[in-house]
This record gives structure tokens, sequence and C-alpha cells, in this order.
């Protein structure tokens, strides 16, 4: 973590998975659909939803970009649930 006078600048390591199996990138209306991930770990969601890529992705034929939501997961801004969630951490847990 960098800080600039006022600007904090925060960078962590955040999953997201890909899914390209629909996706025609010679065709110019092709959309990328963006998942934002929800308040837990990525694979739980992947393994128990599928809209976005059994669905929409094929009738598109649309790239998936599914991101884990920080803090859960494997994606820790202060790289571990201790870290992140202290309390002078968690200002950084909203959804600006």
């Amino acid at each position: 973590m960098t800080n600039n006078g006022d600007v904090t600048t925060l960078t962590w390591k955040q999953r997201f998975l890909i899914d390209a199996s629909s996706y025609d990138p010679t065709d110019k209306d092709a959309p990328i659909l963006f998942y934002a991930g929800n308040e837990g770990n990525i694979m739980n969601f992947y393994d128990n939803t599928g809209f976005m890529w059994e669905n929409i992705a094929p009738a598109t034929k649309g790239l998936v970009i599914f991101g884990e939501h920080r803090y859960f997961g494997e994606s820790w801004p202060f790289g571990t649930p201790e870290e992140s969630f202290k309390t002078e951490n968690l200002k950084y847990l909203t959804t600006e």
C-alpha cells in the first residue's frame, strides 16, 4: 500500500474466472459479460450457478469474466483474513 497525500493506492491479488468457451472474437457484437462476485468463495458460486455461462454467453457469443468479491474467498486485500478484517482495514470493504 502506498499513500500519496490524500490519495491511497491499494492493490491486491483478486481471483477471477474467465470462460471463453462461447466467445466469438470475430463477432463485433459479442459482449464481455462481467459477473461481480458475491460475498463468499468464488468457486462455491461457480459450482452452484451457471446462468451466465450456460445461457447468456452461448446466446450472445459472449466472454464471461467472474470476479471474486474482495475480502472473500482468496481475494484478501491485506494478504490474510486476519489482516484484512482488522478494524483499520475494513474501511475498504465498501461499494465505492
